[in-house]
């Protein structure tokens, strides 16, 4: 069962980033990897996964030879 986070109010913009620092500190790269895992599928839950895009390459002559 995850904890549940409590309310923070933090006295200037420094507090949440410094919190987050040490929150990944303290996790393995495994555990970041999954965490990132986690708010990417939240994400695309919300607004939709990213359209399909068509990946070719072109090769073609630079404008400058």
């Amino acid at each position: 069962m995850e904890k549940k986070r409590r309310i923070t109010f933090y006295t200037n913009l420094n507090g949440p980033h410094e919190d987050q620092i040490r929150e990944q500190v303290a996790m393995t790269p495994e555990e970041r990897w999954q965490v990132f895992l986690k708010l990417r599928r939240m994400y695309y839950g919300l607004v939709g996964d990213p359209p399909k895009l068509e990946k070719s390459i072109t090769v073609s002559q630079p404008s400058w030879m």
